[in-house]
């Protein structure tokens, strides 16, 4: 009874790390990619992703759509999914960052998820991709909206006005 309790143990704390892995490979421009869940530490601290640190540290976000943010931010998750090798992930993962850490929000709000250029994440779920970075917003575990590539003004004014109409929605 105690080997197959050890053995049921064993195997459920090996299938949950597989699940959370992250695997390093090369882009084809040279750069490192990083592929399933990865988090903030890593991209601080190592320096193939220099881009990360020096971009939560130049970012000045929009004080009001910040509060605003800040203010609807209760049960509020976000799935970022982005190709550290991308451009676009580049510029817009780390205002991203910027924004939750000067919103207050736990680290724990946001899962991001790396991508290989084939669009493979080694995400247990399939959150359907099309553009790099995608943003998925959840509130109480249903999805209100998403940003996917380009950002019509700022990441925080795009995320404020899903944050509004997913409001506007639940008051109707």
């Amino acid at each position: 009874m105690r080997l197959k309790s050890l053995l049921l143990v064993g195997s459920l704390l090996l299938s949950t790390l597989t699940f959370a892995q992250t695997t390093a490979s090369r882009a084809s421009n040279g750069k490192k990619v990083l592929k399933g869940k990865i988090d903030m530490q890593t991209l601080m601290n190592d320096s193939a992703f220099a881009w990360f640190y020096t971009g939560v540290n130049g970012y000045q976000p929009n004080d009001n759509m910040v509060n605003y943010i800040k203010a609807n931010r209760e049960k509020l998750n976000i799935v970022a999914v982005a190709g550290t090798w991308d451009q676009s992930s580049q510029a817009l993962l780390p205002k991203l960052y910027k924004i939750m850490i000067v919103g207050g929000s736990p680290d724990e709000q946001v899962v991001t998820y790396g991508v290989d250029e084939k669009m493979n994440s080694g995400s247990p779920q399939d959150y359907k991709v099309k553009q790099l970075p995608t943003f998925i917003l959840f509130r109480e575990g249903k999805e209100i909206g998403r940003i996917s590539g380009d950002v019509t003004e700022s990441l925080e004014s795009d995320m404020a006005k899903i944050l509004l109409k997913a409001n506007r929605k639940d008051k109707d």
